[in-house]
């Protein structure tokens, strides 16, 4: 059931509306015109998966014409360019909520109902296919590796740690490879590490091994990819938050920072959320200073992690974040 709701998701988005945002990147040389460039330059993985699938339809789709509604943005679009962006987007959707479905299942972590979980599979790939309005090669795949990530860590950290900790050092080399928003894993394992095993030696080296991987990665990303031609793509709403685009992209925010607040089983959670959004704060900054909140898209990952950290089991946490602080206000107040 969850390829089959990501398929007919992806297959609605897709076709069943014209892409009219930015939309003007359906051909190779389009493509190439603005992601050989500035901040897009760095988000290398999902440009190579999506020439390979481009390569692999080969002729069972036009490369020289597409729809008039391909056109109207881009003169040159290429219909098989276009089901390259189809393909790569739904792949990576259903791989996501197949993550959402094993994650739930996580009976020591988790305690969704049978009707939770189906609510679940339902929601998730609508809204991420909802937000998919603005087209990319790297959002979609960015919230698989960041719930494939949580998944690894509490199904396998405490019985292979070894084995844990390398393949997610991969997957945030992987991860920083195709978007720099890999840095909300790192913040997100790093809440669970310290939270759940406390301030120990496994659970501290696990933290940095991860920090490591991700800053080596963007630095050498940064290091090694020279662009002398900074065309400097910028878009007229950024940072207008009054606009009234930008005022939907503000309540979208903060529909779905309440949601798992909302939702959320205990206090601990709540404070769980917090630090998750504490650690995120660069990214958090990033997004209201340099990018448009209309593409709610930005938002999508802060709402996977904060969902998943509203109904997870924190019984078994070391460090409950909660009691700190109220054992530090008595400590101050008294």
């Amino acid at each position: 059931m969850a390829v089959a709701i990501s398929i007919v998701a992806s297959r609605i988005i897709y076709f069943g509306f014209t892409p009219n945002y930015a939309a003007d990147i359906f051909s190779p040389k389009a493509f190439n015109g603005r992601f050989d460039h500035d901040v897009y330059k760095y988000r290398v993985l999902g440009k190579y998966l999506l020439f390979a699938i481009d390569g692999w339809l080969g002729k069972s789709e036009p490369t020289n014409t597409a729809d008039p509604r391909i056109r109207i943005n881009t003169p040159d679009g290429s219909e098989r360019f276009y089901y390259a962006f189809y393909y790569l987007n739904t792949i990576f959707l259903a791989l996501t909520t197949i993550m959402v479905v094993l994650l739930a299942r996580l009976r020591k972590d988790y305690h969704f109902t049978i009707m939770e979980q189906n609510l679940l599979i339902f929601f998730v790939p609508v809204l991420i296919g909802l937000s998919e309005y603005v087209v990319c090669v790297y959002d979609v795949s960015s919230f698989f590796f960041q719930l494939l990530t949580i998944y690894l860590l509490l199904k396998f950290y405490e019985g292979k740690y070894v084995f844990t900790i390398v393949t997610l050092s991969i997957l945030i080399i992987l991860s920083a490879l195709n978007r720099e928003s890999a840095a909300l894993s790192v913040s997100m394992l790093a809440v669970l590490l310290l939270t759940r095993y406390g301030l120990k030696g496994k659970s501290l080296g696990a933290v940095l091994i991860l920090e490591s991987c991700f800053f080596m990665t963007y630095v050498g990303l940064h290091y090694w990819i020279q662009d002398p031609m900074d065309i400097g793509i910028i878009n007229g709403d950024v940072g207008k938050y009054l606009r009234t685009i930008n005022l939907y992209g503000l309540l979208f925010w903060a529909i779905f920072f309440w949601l798992p607040m909302a939702i959320a089983d205990s206090k601990e959670n709540r404070f769980l959320i917090g630090a998750f959004f504490l650690c995120s704060a660069p990214y958090v900054y990033t997004c209201l200073k340099d990018g448009v909140l209309w593409e709610v898209r930005l938002y999508i990952p802060l709402f996977l992690g904060s969902l998943f950290l509203s109904k997870l089991d924190t019984s078994r946490h070391v460090i409950r974040i909660s009691e700190l602080r109220f054992r530090h206000f008595r400590k101050i107040s008294g």
